[in-house]
């Protein structure tokens, strides 16, 4: 992942080196930020228990409670020593994909909760969207075709809005190719699709009538 600076001027967390016209401080190199961001997803979709911290019904945890339970009880927590506050929040503000939300001192990630931990999330629903995408692999292809895309553990399906992003998460499981999905064909199916980011919505499952196309990446 691309390093985070912060701007000597502005203060902004950034990707770009210059930013106000002046050279901007490295805040948070691209190593520490991937490690980082993937912690962050494990423990807000799937587990907050392994660093003692508990969601609400929506998915919001305080981000201090977030902060000491990784420098001071996550199992690899020797590797956390120089977390702060600030490097939670810089990641969940640029994070490419709108993995996280941050609201006053509180965040959460906006999707691919494990669906044990029972939240309810509210969704906005998605009216305008005409075609959409899932990544998957070849080996889950037969199945997928026979029985329809389900959320398997999460508590919804996710879809791309983009062929990119897709093959990207299809390339994560094997060989990847991508599904395309009609959206119209879900709502004749009574399938609501909710808005979780600019790049994913969410559907609770996909009828195999609802792809109608599948792509190579």
């Amino acid at each position: 992942m691309k390093n985070i600076y912060r701007c000597r001027v502005c203060g902004l967390y950034t990707e770009e080196p210059i930013h106000c016209g002046v050279k901007a401080e490295l805040f948070l190199d691209g190593e520490r930020r991937l490690l980082l961001s993937k912690l962050l997803s494990y423990i807000l979709r799937h587990d907050p228990s392994s660093i003692g911290i508990e969601l609400d019904e929506e998915g919001w945890t305080d981000i201090e409670s977030l902060v000491n339970g990784i420098k001071y009880r996550w199992r690899n927590s020797h590797l956390y020593k120089w977390l702060r506050k600030e490097h939670v929040i810089a990641i969940a503000m640029l994070d490419p994909k709108g993995r996280f939300e941050v609201r006053e001192n509180k965040i959460r990630a906006r999707y691919g909760h494990n669906k044990n931990l029972h939240l309810k999330i509210r969704y906005e629903e998605e009216m305008n969207s005409g075609i959409l995408y899932h990544g998957t692999s070849k080996n889950s292809l037969a199945n997928i075709l026979r029985e329809g895309i389900k959320p398997m553990k999460r508590m919804y399906v996710h879809l791309s809005t983009s062929v990119e992003d897709a093959c990207t998460v299809g390339s994560r499981h094997g060989v990847p190719v991508v599904l395309v999905i009609d959206v119209e064909c879900l709502r004749r199916h009574g399938l609501k699709v909710y808005r979780a980011s600019e790049r994913v919505e969410l559907v609770e499952y996909v009828p195999p009538q609802c792809i109608i196309d599948i792509r190579s990446c």
